[in-house]
């Protein structure tokens, strides 16, 4: 009796401690697959802007976003240049980091516009249930990485089709033609509204460098020249970047 009420203990003490160890198996493996999505993130989102980046570069946005990369960029070295010489005029300096601000995103906007007119929906793959199932244990690995690649489509598919965007405004789309899509894009798109609003307050941001201009050359310091630079930017994506978009449009087939 003895030896069973010892073997009972010792049995228990085991299944105790593997419980154990799975629970602390379980929560290590959910850790990793945490740290491991939220450590791909920034991959996903590159890979993604990529995409999209490549197929505008080979449509006629090419022009577009050239002029909006070309005329956004050089604003924004001047914001860094005046940060980074530091003191001088704070008014300046203040105006010249908003300004890079906006100039990042009317770059983010080019890019988001031209790959939502550029992408076409008719070439999304849709996975989930369309998928084949599982056949054999030795195809896991090859599925796993079937799996990932489409979870990637997928992603891009969800970014350019835009987060408010049903499955019945998904079928409209994918019959209209890429003028159409412009037409849609920038009629009805919320991301493009809520940049239309933004592009207001850029153009208002840039009539009121002038002053700016004019505060920064009674501190001395040099950030005149900058703002100076940084508007002769501003308005030549102002005109030209409208001209282009308007160019790149025509040249749709």
């Amino acid at each position: 009796l003895h030896k069973i009420h010892r073997r009972k203990h010792s049995n228990e003490a085991t299944t105790m401690a593997a419980i154990l160890c799975n629970g602390i198996g379980k929560l290590c493996s959910s850790t990793c697959d945490a740290l491991g999505s939220i450590l791909s993130l920034p991959c996903k989102a590159c890979g993604i802007a990529c995409d999209g980046v490549t197929q505008a570069l080979k449509s006629p946005f090419c022009l577009y976003l050239t002029v909006a990369m070309g005329l956004n960029i050089p604003p924004v070295i001047f914001a860094g240049q005046a940060l980074a010489n530091g003191g001088g005029c704070n008014v300046a300096l203040q105006w010249l980091l908003i300004n890079a601000f906006f100039c990042i995103v009317n770059m983010a906007a080019a890019v988001y516009i031209s790959g939502k007119v550029v992408h076409d929906p008719n070439d999304d793959v849709d996975g989930g249930d369309t998928d084949a199932p599982y056949i054999e244990a030795t195809m896991e690995s090859n599925k796993t990485e079937q799996q990932q690649q489409q979870s990637s489509s997928s992603g891009i598919k969800k970014f350019w089709q835009g987060p408010f965007t049903t499955a019945d405004e998904t079928r409209v789309v994918k019959s209209m033609t890429k003028v159409g899509r412009v037409r849609d894009v920038l009629c009805y798109d919320p991301m493009v509204a809520v940049y239309i609003i933004i592009g207001i307050f850029y153009i208002i941001w840039q009539s009121m460098g002038f002053s700016r201009m004019n505060q920064a050359a009674d501190c001395g310091g040099g950030e005149e020249e900058l703002i100076t630079r940084a508007l002769s930017c501003g308005f030549l994506f102002i005109s030209l970047g409208a001209t282009a978009f308007g160019c790149s449009v025509c040249c749709l087939r």
